[in-house]
């Protein structure tokens, strides 16, 4: 290649490199933030002005067994849950105690280290993570963090775990691995939450910003304060999603006049009543509950969505005689409402 063509390709890469680099902060932000969060991260390496373009992003998302993948998947083939559990309870307690850190701890404070050294306007952040952060409170400061940099959308997940093959003799420890203290703000401040797979303590404050819109409550177990006070505080809520959740007193009760539409997923109670004046749709997919203890009062009620899982109705027709109820079912149930609410 003579040194003139060699002059020429050097020019283009240049103009290629440029072109890139001169696209502004907020477009190369919402670029980057579709890879995977390490690869976002690695971003930083390329060049000094893409050293802190990922701090730009507006959303954020994390998965703490990937972040060090092989390091954690070792320690854990290596580990007995139980263990680790009791070592994250002690984190709790002492959390500046070196003695309590592992390869699951190191992940925990680079999701915190992020979420701290994010500087632009933070949309949303979806989280990840091991039964291990419930046990040490790694997820109440993670929302904690999330509410000061004022997020909007949340959605936070734990990962399920094996407790059988864990070696969880302490019914604390297996506790721990689940359970969170969610302050109440966490239902307030976020105009969209999404909490999966966790049981949960909470004490309603009246006195806290109501701004939440979208609450989806996945594989969630509510303990000590019932579902109807924590929906009371919500007066801004307008769409609920609650699927395959347990409920202490085997009912489903959703009273709330700001609902306007609710989705009722994969549930096995022995009641559900919805309280709604103001719901416009009401979506149901694959329920278990006794017939005459599916009671609906939604004057305002336009739209009636009714599934079945077949998969599960091949499985299980009653339970401690509840019926999986068919779309028809509902339909029957529900009909009455539809038909009152067009006649006006």
């Amino acid at each position: 290649m003579s040194e003139g063509e060699q002059k020429k390709v050097k020019v283009v890469e240049e103009e290629e490199v440029d072109l890139i680099s001169s696209f502004p902060d907020e477009l190369l932000g919402s670029i980057i933030c579709l890879l995977p969060y390490m690869e976002v991260v690695r971003t930083s390496v390329l060049s000094k002005r893409w050293e802190s373009l990922w701090k730009n992003t507006p959303d954020l998302s994390f998965d703490q067994r990937q972040m060090l993948k092989s390091l954690i998947e070792d320690y854990i083939q290596n580990s007995q849950l139980a263990d680790r559990l009791t070592m994250a309870m002690e984190r709790k307690v002492a959390p500046k105690n070196e003695e309590y850190f592992d390869v699951i701890t190191e992940a925990a404070m680079m999701i915190t280290s992020n979420i701290d050294s994010h500087i632009g306007p933070l949309k949303s952040c979806t989280i990840r993570h091991l039964p291990e952060s419930c046990a040490s409170a790694d997820v109440v400061g993670w929302l904690r963090k999330l509410m000061e940099k004022r997020v909007i959308k949340v959605s936070i997940e734990r990962e399920s775990c094996d407790y059988r093959n864990g070696g969880i003799l302490d019914r604390d420890v297996k506790l721990a691995a689940s359970t969170i203290d969610l302050p109440f703000e966490v239902f307030s401040n976020f105009k969209v939450l999404e909490l999966k797979n966790y049981r949960f303590n909470t004490t309603p404050s009246p006195y806290s910003e109501q701004t939440l819109k979208t609450l989806t409550l996945n594989k969630v177990r509510i303990i000590l304060n019932t579902f109807h006070d924590i929906l009371s505080y919500c007066s801004s809520l307008e769409n609920l999603t609650v699927e395959n959740c347990d409920f202490l007193r085997d009912e489903l009760k959703i009273v709330s006049p700001s609902l306007k539409y609710i989705k009722i997923c994969n549930m096995n109670v022995l009641r559900i009543l919805v309280s709604a004046f103001n719901v416009e749709v009401i979506e149901v997919d694959s329920i278990i509950c006794r017939h005459q203890d599916l009671v609906f009062e939604a004057p305002k009620l336009q739209v009636l969505r009714a599934y079945n899982d077949f998969q599960i109705h091949g499985q299980i027709v009653f339970i401690h005689g509840r019926k999986l109820l068919t779309a028809r079912d509902i339909i029957e149930i529900c009909g009455g409402i539809l038909l009152l609410n067009m006649s006006f």
